[in-house]
């Protein structure tokens, strides 16, 4: 291309023009025969009128760079194959005026055709460009609450883990053994954290419930008074853990026990103790 446009030359411009599309020193070549050519001019002009017209009903969306660059040389090449090879056909209409004449042969020739597919084609890609954006956008809350709740649950998961460890571990915790001569040798041991009043209850090779009843686990006091301390089911293998507060003064625990009960516990003791635990003598 010449530093002087042709007519032609300029006429092949005047899409992308309106389309704010030409590159500077294309606007510059442009704009110089426009300063020359009032045919051109008016063409520029009422296809920037076009443009406005279907620009004004299209979401406003700009695309990403490379995207932009690849759409404009594609709607470039597409614009000079038109207007080599299509020869617009135009109908006779007796009944028009001069001016809608003119209308209707600006609106059925090629640039026109060719521009309003090139509207139509970038209205497609910017609400593709916005519906990809929707959905990334979807994805990363999406993502981001499930690692807000699994975050919470690992916290919440150390706060039980360190209160355990302080529940069995404190300067103030008795450790009571409880011992079984049946075959299987159950074994439990709890750990009273007298600062807290809190029971933690761990127990091994618990024979399985038999059905409608469940393990009772009974603090023992002195005046022979048996305080349920709560219920629970052992794991197939035979293991548990219950863990209760209740108050409980040094001196007044003679024992712990451990029952089969009905399901849903009983007030006192019905069976006799699979499991007991003496407390020892400081």
């Amino acid at each position: 291309m010449t530093d002087r446009l042709g007519h032609e030359a300029a006429l092949e411009l005047l899409a992308m023009a309106a389309l704010d599309a030409l590159s500077p020193s294309e606007q510059r070549m442009l704009d110089a025969h426009l300063a020359l050519c009032p045919d051109c001019t008016r063409e520029l002009a009422e296809l920037r009128d076009d443009v406005a017209t279907i620009g004004a009903t299209l979401p406003a969306k700009k695309l990403a760079p490379e995207r932009d660059s690849l759409m404009r040389a594609r709607l470039m090449a597409r614009a000079v194959a038109d207007r080599a090879n299509v020869t617009p056909i135009r109908r006779p209409t007796p009944i028009a005026t001069p001016a809608q004449k003119a209308a209707i042969a600006r609106r059925t020739s090629p640039t026109w055709m060719w521009l309003a597919a090139a509207m139509f084609v970038l209205a497609a890609g910017a609400t593709a460009y916005g519906a990809n954006e929707h959905a990334l956008r979807k994805e990363l809350t999406v993502a981001s609450r499930s690692a807000d709740g699994e975050n919470a649950a690992l916290k919440k998961r150390l706060v039980d883990q360190q209160s355990m460890i302080a529940e069995l571990s404190g300067p103030g915790v008795m450790v009571i053994d409880a011992n079984s001569a049946s075959t299987r040798q159950p074994y439990a041991r709890m750990f009273w954290n007298q600062p807290m009043n809190r029971w933690t209850f761990v127990a091994y090779n618990l024979p399985p419930m038999s059905p409608g009843h469940t393990y009772q686990l009974w603090l023992v006091m002195k005046d022979k008074k048996k305080v349920s301390a709560g219920m629970f089911e052992p794991t197939p293998a035979g293991s548990a853990m219950l863990q209760a507060t209740y108050a409980v003064s040094g001196d007044s625990l003679a024992a712990i026990a451990v029952t089969a009960e009905p399901m849903g516990g009983s007030a006192q003791p019905t069976t006799t103790p699979l499991l007991i635990g003496a407390m020892k003598a400081e």
